[in-house]
């Protein structure tokens, strides 16, 4: 989940070919509630023990300690901005509430 649409749309574009960019994209705000326990991805990375763990495998870990049901990390393509991983194992997570998704055209200038 990214912390905006905008973020959103650089995260999909550096992943996806024009060729393989599918129609028919959503978009759905998630609402964390005021008080939730987020953990930084860089207070996890401060531990030793994690320190050299890949980014996949240090979500894994989090996801595995159910240590919060929210992990705030940085995004590769835009520095200073974060995308927001959510952890459905976390008994907290049924508290975050979720707006009805709604249809995201990308503009067609994005592909040239």
């Amino acid at each position: 989940m990214a912390e905006s649409i905008a973020l959103a749309v650089l995260e999909n574009l550096v992943h996806v070919s024009r060729q393989d960019f599918p129609n028919g994209y959503v978009s759905v705000a998630a609402n964390i509630p005021d008080g939730m326990a987020v953990t930084l991805e860089s207070d996890l990375r401060r531990l030793p023990e994690l320190r050299a763990l890949s980014s996949q495998d240090l979500g894994d870990r989090w996801i595995d300690s159910r240590v919060s049901p929210v992990l705030k990390v940085s995004s590769a393509v835009v520095a200073g901005e974060h995308n927001y991983l959510l952890n459905p194992a976390h008994p907290d997570f049924v508290r975050i509430g979720v707006e009805p998704p709604a249809m995201f055209q990308f503009d067609a200038r994005l592909f040239g």
